[in-house]
Parts: structure tokens; C-alpha cells; sequence
């Protein structure tokens, strides 16, 4: 996820929560192929989704804490 697109969602919380859902779906979806023995064209994807919905948990908090 881009600096820019995490700018955008951080004026908007139900933006937030619809990012949120779709990168867990995301996550799931591909955990799930893997669990099935099936493989993902990008490995590191996992990674990079992970460390997206930490982002967005982080402006949520973030967005909390100032009110």
C-alpha cells in the first residue's frame, strides 16, 4: 500500500474498516490456497499483506487515541 493511499483512508474510518476487511479476506484467501498445497505467483505477498493491516490497525489506534 502507498504513503498516498494510506493518507486518503486516514481522513475516512469506514474507508479504514472496508480496507481492513478486504485485506483480511485477501489474506485468508491466499492462506488458504497454501494450506491446500496449492502455490501463490508472489510469495512475499503474504508479507506485504501482514504488514499492510498492521498499517491500517495502527492509524485506527492512532485515529482513537486523538479523538
Amino acid at each position: 500500500m502507498k504513503r498516498k493511499e494510506m493518507e486518503k483512508l486516514r481522513n475516512n474510518p469506514s474507508a479504514l474498516d472496508n480496507k481492513l476487511a478486504s485485506l483480511r479476506s485477501e489474506l485468508a484467501h491466499i492462506r488458504a490456497q497454501l494450506a491446500s498445497g496449492g502455490s501463490i505467483e508472489d510469495p512475499s505477498k503474504v508479507k506485504h499483506l501482514k504488514k499492510d493491516i498492521a498499517r491500517v490497525l495502527t492509524m485506527k489506534r492512532e485515529m482513537e487515541l486523538n479523538g
